[in-house]
């Protein structure tokens, strides 16, 4: 949401130019059986506050399993109703935001496919300059990391619709909650600590303690 809010109103020159020459859209939520679900839990959390959260027992209202591994047999109308919009769209860029892990995980940099014939050529040409690492070490944000743990070729994602229709597919991580409310976390040393794959984290070294402590919030249901 604050993507949707800068997109908006800020006057920053590289904002300017965004608006000015790309057409953005934006889904808050793909998957709206599950989240009324989870409203449920919620509001049941709110109800019981010193009870244990009951477990989400499905995602969605007809079948129980992870949406994003629906990407290849296209079963739900979800699915289908997101290749129809990026077939019809055109859509060169698809961003698919998951919630899992500390800081931000950008598990498809440098990963293709933006070499193969059937790709447009405009994403082999724009796909190497979509390097979030880069830019969020310009940034001098610490704590972004990649791994590049498939190709975007793999259906265990939804983005990877995007991959297979002359686009680019992009996945990350980071914190999330499982509902509204603030929460402290605590984070272990080898959560920050200093990897093969995590080259610029929070480290020991600069914050002078164990475990960090972070808060992470999200807008009430």
């Amino acid at each position: 949401m604050e993507l949707a809010y800068r997109l908006t109103v800020d006057e920053s020159p590289y904002i300017k130019a965004i608006r000015a020459n790309v057409i953005t859209m934006i889904t808050p939520v793909l998957e709206t059986d599950g989240r009324d679900r989870q409203v449920d839990v919620y509001k049941w959390h709110l109800a019981h506050p010193k009870e244990a959260w009951p477990p989400l027992v499905y995602w969605g209202k007809y079948v129980v399993h992870d949406n994003n591994r629906d990407a290849m047999a296209a079963t739900l109308a979800l699915t289908r109703n997101v290749i129809n919009f990026v077939v019809a769209q055109k859509v060169q860029v698809l961003h698919d935001l998951h919630e899992s892990v500390p800081y931000l995980y950008d598990n498809t940099v440098g990963d293709g496919p933006t070499t193969r014939g059937w790709i447009h050529p405009d994403g082999r040409v724009a796909a190497p300059r979509l390097n979030n690492m880069s830019e969020m070490t310009k940034f001098g944000m610490p704590g972004a990391f990649a791994h590049g743990t498939f190709d975007t070729w793999s259906p265990g994602y939804l983005m990877f619709i995007g991959a297979m229709h002359n686009g680019i597919s992009r996945l990350y991580e980071t914190f999330g909650n499982a509902g509204a409310d603030t929460v402290e976390r605590k984070l272990q040393p080898n959560d920050y600590a200093r990897t093969w794959y995590k080259q610029n984290p929070r480290c020991r070294r600069r914050c002078g303690r164990s475990a960090i402590t972070t808060t992470t919030r999200r807008p009430a249901c």
